[in-house]
């Protein structure tokens, strides 16, 4: 419409020379540009505050001399030293790991660190949150220590392969500025028709050419709503702000509009549909009951609510111990049983603790930290009584942790107690009993050993995180904490069974639900297990086949379009089957919006009509490739947006339809 206008003001100088008029159309122009500015920086301003910086500086041995060095000088062949607080500088094979973790969520997705180690790793298409040998640019290392020998740098990274995508794919206008530019052709066709129409009835009636001419620009211009561009911006700029009060940052002011357009989202799981908060959910004490766990997050308020109990004989009868720890936990039938000897190694095994409800440390331990806080165990004050005085750390090769700590058993005899966490095909391997409450433990067969196995499988199957809690004493006369502490893991009693999940937020459902009334698709995209996530979203609501990327990249273009709407979650998805996802849903005439927070999210972002970043947790690249950040990385927000910009988008449909009413109006009087 700027354009038009700046066209008139031109046509009009050169043909009659008249300035006022000239001025008075250049005016608007200059006038509408300013407000579309003034909205944009706005929205510029609100984006700074969330910047950071990131570390540029790395260590290398060359020549066998450790040496920093910035960044930027890193070249393929260099060795690099990392240890737990370094950003990686490029990517390379590891060959040395030592207890290693590494938070590569802004390239997979993954709200969990992925475990390193340096062995080899068979299969020619390994997806990236599976190569556990190898570390890429610009992920953190979270835990242990490794050496690495670089392999690529700069564009030819993972980072650089991202970056690449992202330089390719085009932003595309938003639907209302799609009809506002056909709208304008026409109106620019009419009103060059009427123009034309006008000089040759003023010629044939005999009048002077100045006042035909400025007789039809007057009607051309009559015929263009000029109050439109003003009316459009200052609509858009109310929104942004609007929308920022809201926890949405809109940096491109025609989005606001798009926003009520949206007939499609795909969006991300950890943080934006869950809590980001690792949270144990329930726990079994194999052949003994079931609990379920309330509460959410890393705060302590919660109960242990006993939800399944072993009936007499199968395999043994549940305890009737009497509960000596002051009613911390109580069954439905009211069994009391006395679960400190459970809980305490949950306290004690992990580096984990809480500020408050912050967590400090590993979110799978904050989740054991929590659980045994909810059950009564004050963790500082545990941890205090009995210190630590050895411990085998936690490494990928082996699967577990295991402290030593000095205390009684339940017969107050001295001992030396092992506390043990991890895995559960490693700890059951390693079992040589079950706990009972109140009586000796019973021995692990190869009958009974199915429950601890088919109570993996079942938390496994609901989408939970398994960790598996143990113990053994050892005489503290015998044992030495210099000694070959991994060999005394075994023979192990195992204790609990703990399912861990992010879980959902607790508005999520109610927004996703309020999407399907208003005929908005939901679809999960994650770069988590396809089971794990599958499993959330059925809890939220999102129906639908669940798919890997591997899965989802295998069909073809033609077979996928139509299975689109039977498609509810695609999980380890990589950049390119984002791109695809979403273009696939723009060719079925669909205005798609995405959320992400890290890099890889970046190209998908970017080609999505509405790219959303989350401000917390999201990378600077995804940032920047969106044009709508969530303050508060919720996806209730987002559904707040898009009922906003529908109210938006009416407002100014409903106006265009009066301007031009009014101009045709004006232009037949």
């Amino acid at each position: 419409m700027q354009i038009v206008l700046l066209v008139a003001a031109i046509v009009n100088q050169v043909f009659t020379g008249k300035w006022g008029t000239t001025l008075v159309l250049a005016s608007l122009t200059v006038f509408n540009a300013m407000l579309g500015l003034r909205g944009e920086s706005k929205a510029a301003a609100s984006l700074e505050e969330l910047a950071g910086t990131m570390k540029s500086i790395t260590h290398v041995r060359r020549d066998g001399v450790a040496q920093e060095v910035d960044i930027a000088q890193v070249v393929p062949g260099d060795v690099v030293l990392m240890e737990a607080g370094d950003v990686v500088p490029a990517d390379g094979r590891l060959f040395v790991t030592a207890t290693m973790e590494i938070e590569e969520a802004a390239l997979t997705g993954e709200s969990v660190a992925s475990f390193k180690n340096s062995e080899i790793i068979e299969g020619a298409e390994v997806p990236l949150g599976d190569r556990h040998n190898m570390a890429y640019m610009n992920t953190s290392v979270t835990r242990g220590r490794g050496e690495m020998v670089v392999t690529t740098t700069g564009m030819g990274t993972e980072m650089g392969h991202i970056a690449d995508l992202l330089n390719k794919t085009k932003a595309d206008k938003t639907p209302l500025q799609k009809q506002l530019d056909r709208l304008t052709m026409i109106i620019a066709a009419l009103a060059g028709l009427a123009f034309i129409l006008m000089v040759i009835m003023g010629i044939n009636n005999g009048q002077p050419l100045d006042d035909i001419f400025i007789a039809g620009v007057a009607l051309a211009i009559a015929a263009i709503p000029t109050g439109l561009p003003a009316v459009v911006i200052t609509m858009y700029s109310m929104g942004t702000r609007e929308l920022a009060a809201q926890n949405a940052i809109v940096k491109r002011l025609p989005s606001v509009e798009t926003l009520g357009s949206v007939s499609a989202i795909c969006t991300d799981k950890t943080g934006t549909l869950t809590l980001n908060k690792m949270t144990a959910v329930e726990f079994t004490v194999p052949g003994q009951n079931r609990y379920h766990v309330t509460g959410e997050g890393y705060g302590t308020r919660g109960e242990l609510k006993l939800t399944q109990g072993i009936p007499a004989g199968q395999p043994w009868q549940k305890s009737t111990t009497p509960y000596s720890t002051g009613g911390k936990i109580q069954s439905a039938g009211g069994t009391r049983i006395d679960l400190d000897q459970v809980l305490l190694p949950m306290a004690l095994c992990a580096d984990a603790r809480l500020d408050g409800e912050t967590l400090i440390g590993d979110p799978t331990e904050g989740a054991l930290v929590v659980l045994a806080e909810k059950g009564g165990i004050h963790v500082d004050s545990a941890r205090e009584l009995f210190p630590r005085v050895a411990e085998v750390p936690f490494d990928a090769e082996y699967k577990f942790m295991a402290t030593f700590h000095n205390m009684t058993d339940e017969q107050g005899k001295p001992v030396v107690r092992c506390c043990v966490k991890g895995a559960p095909d490693v700890l059951i391997a390693r079992a040589g009993y079950y706990w009972l409450p109140g009586r000796d433990p019973a021995a692990v067969t190869d009958e009974n050993r199915k429950l601890a196995l088919a109570e993996n499988d079942r938390m496994a199957a609901a989408g939970e995180r398994v960790m598996v809690v143990a113990r053994r004493d050892f005489d503290p006369t015998t044992f030495d904490p210099k000694g070959n502490l991994l060999d005394l893991v075994q023979d192990l009693t195992l204790l609990a069974m703990v399912g861990i999940v992010d879980p959902p937020r607790a508005e999520a459902k109610d927004a996703i639900a309020r999407c399907h009334s208003a005929g908005i698709q939901v679809r999960m995209i994650t770069g988590d297990h396809a089971v794990t996530a599958a499993a959330i979203g059925h809890e939220l609501g999102i129906e639908g086949q669940a798919l890997t990327g591997a899965q989802f990249a295998a069909i073809p273009d033609e077979q996928l379009k139509p299975q689109l709407d039977q498609i509810g979650v695609v999980a380890r998805v990589t950049p390119e089957d984002k791109i695809r996802l979403v273009t696939m849903l723009q060719q079925k005439d669909n205005i798609v919006a995405m959320t992400g927070d890290g890099v890889n999210d970046a190209p998908a972002l970017k080609k999505a009509d509405i790219g959303v970043a989350m401000g917390i947790t999201g990378t600077e690249v995804s940032k920047g490739a969106a044009v709508m950040i969530l303050t508060d990385d919720n996806f209730a927000t987002i559904v707040k947006a898009v009922e906003y910009g529908r109210n938006i988008y009416n407002n100014l449909f409903n106006f265009v339809r009066f301007q031009m009413g009014q101009r045709h109006s004006s232009s037949c009087f």
